[in-house]
């Protein structure tokens, strides 16, 4: 498994999909946000394979 996490700073629609540009310690990705329609700019979410699975807290941080 390879968890990364990082903060959404933009979210926009391209061809139907909701994708986050997330800022992933100072690298930004295009993440696809399918399922996690909630998030918001802002939130913190972990990543795997290129894909957000959830958000989590940055106050209180997981083992990734």
């Amino acid at each position: 498994m390879n968890l990364i996490s990082g903060q959404i700073e933009e979210i926009y629609v391209h061809e139907g999909m909701t994708i986050g540009k997330v800022n992933v310690r100072g690298a930004f990705l295009r993440v696809p946000l399918t399922f996690l329609m909630d998030a918001k700019i802002g939130d913190t979410i972990v990543i795997e394979s290129g894909v957000a699975i959830s958000k989590t807290d940055p106050e209180h941080p997981s083992n990734i």
